[in-house]
């Protein structure tokens, strides 16, 4: 696929993403219990009904210089919108939750940025330019897409940086993040995972739950109203019950 091809299906769709949620009544809402749950010593959670066991890693920061940031598949979406709420600049901790199984394999269950250490007291969509919440139907929700099964967050100052270069460069930067992405997995017992550095800013790729798809993410909001994380469901663990508006 070109890169031209690459960016236009990426603003066609990052303009109203809606993905089948699954099949109960009314769009996906937070699940601010396991949103917290996940991340904490000895969590656990359900896949195809079997209880599977949730790992804490941090994988390393993002740079935010803009006081934006995106979510999106970094070989196939590169220059995707930036979430509409602004967020902090700085580097922030990014930490992912692992489903261990020997059944289903190692996946990538969640991801988040920690932008600080206050309590999150609510949940809100992460939406970009053209989402509207009111439009979502029945088993709808909306979600960054992924065609290459990999996620990633990043300054979208980064995704014009690289949108800008010759094909071929843009070629060997995908290159090595394949690389570099595969054997820093494997070192750190994970599956495909890669903090690296397009200067100045840092950045994190990940894979992406079962893979391709599309997948929701979340503002936590601090009692002050300032964004504490950011959150992606990489819908891999069971939804529970009443998890649909």
């Amino acid at each position: 696929m070109t890169m031209r091809r690459a960016l236009s299906i990426a603003l066609a769709l990052c303009l109203g993403m809606i993905a089948p949620a699954g099949a109960e009544e009314g769009p996906l809402r937070p699940d601010a219990a396991r949103f917290e749950a996940a991340f904490k010593p000895g969590a656990t959670a359900t896949v195809n009904g079997a209880p599977v066991p949730l790992d804490s890693r941090l994988l390393g920061e993002v740079t935010v210089s803009t006081g934006q940031i995106v979510a999106c598949d970094p070989f196939v979406f590169i220059e995707a919108r930036p979430f509409i709420r602004t967020v902090p600049t700085g580097r922030f901790p990014v930490r992912i939750a692992v489903m261990r199984s020997k059944r289903f394999g190692d996946r990538i269950a969640f991801a988040r940025v920690e932008f600080s250490q206050a309590p999150v007291v609510t949940w809100e969509r992460a939406l970009v330019p053209g989402q509207d919440p009111a439009k979502l139907g029945k088993d709808e929700y909306y979600g960054f897409p992924v065609d290459a099964g990999t996620g990633a967050f990043l300054d979208p100052a980064v995704g014009k940086d690289i949108a800008a270069l010759s094909t071929d460069q843009v070629q060997a930067i995908y290159d090595d993040w394949i690389r570099l992405g595969e054997s820093y997995g494997k070192e750190h017992g994970l599956p495909y995972s890669l903090p690296t550095t397009r200067a100045p800013h840092s950045l994190v790729l990940f894979s992406s739950g079962w893979g391709d798809g599309a997948y929701p993410s979340w503002f936590g909001l601090a009692a002050d109203g300032s964004v504490a994380m950011l959150l992606t469901d990489l819908r891999v663990v069971d939804d529970p019950p009443g998890r649909r508006e």
